[in-house]
């Protein structure tokens, strides 16, 4: 009698360990991984240019392609920052953290400089967009240059917000010494969503 109730008891006691190892796996949130989206001017549907000084249905500025490199610039001489931008929509999944973005260019300009910024604003809202990060290029080296707008915490709610990257040149008479390769955003999503991603991305 004591053998059955000291296997009875064992058995018990096996069974609560292993419902326990159970729910503390399944409650157990997977790691989120890091993915990057990638953005250019050739074949994106949505790129394009605009411009603060443009009159009231004006014609937006004309974007160049430097020689053989399509690296792409806003085609119009002498400009100031905040005048001309090429704007980059972000397409990203709901829910993913804006951690990182990052800019490929070309800056052989020896005074211009081209800023980036991360923008959001409401959907159907005329409002100009809230500034998330920014960065620009510097005048020490004239060369391709990666620039980053790091540090970022940002959570994509596609529901209530779009989100974009404008990049503003501040250019001499030829406006193809600062130019864009393309532009990558790195972010991070919830492991439960990472067969989508993988496929989406």
């Amino acid at each position: 009698m004591n053998r059955r109730l000291f296997l009875l008891v064992a058995l018990l006691a096996l069974l609560i360990v292993v419902l326990g190892t159970s729910a503390s796996v399944q409650s157990s949130p997977p790691a989120a991984s890091a993915f990057t989206a990638y953005y250019n001017l050739l074949g994106y549907e949505g790129i394009g240019t605009l411009g603060s000084t443009l009159t009231s249905h004006g014609n937006t500025p004309a974007v160049g392609d430097y020689v053989t490199t399509h690296c792409r610039y806003i085609s119009v001489p002498n400009t100031l920052v905040g005048q001309y931008y090429l704007r980059y929509p972000l397409h990203l999944p709901n829910g993913a953290n804006i951690s990182q973005v990052s800019l490929f260019v070309a800056d052989f300009n020896p005074s211009g400089v081209l800023w980036a910024y991360l923008r959001s604003r409401p959907w159907n809202s005329r409002e100009a967009g809230t500034t998330l990060g920014f960065t620009l290029t510097d005048n020490s080296t004239n060369n391709d240059k990666t620039v980053n707008i790091s540090g970022l915490n940002v959570d994509v709610n596609n529901q209530t917000t779009e989100y974009w990257i404008d990049v503003s040149p501040q250019n001499s008479a030829d406006p193809g010494q600062l130019c864009v390769y393309g532009i990558q955003v790195t972010y991070t999503i919830d492991g439960v969503f990472l067969p989508v991603i993988q496929r989406g991305y």
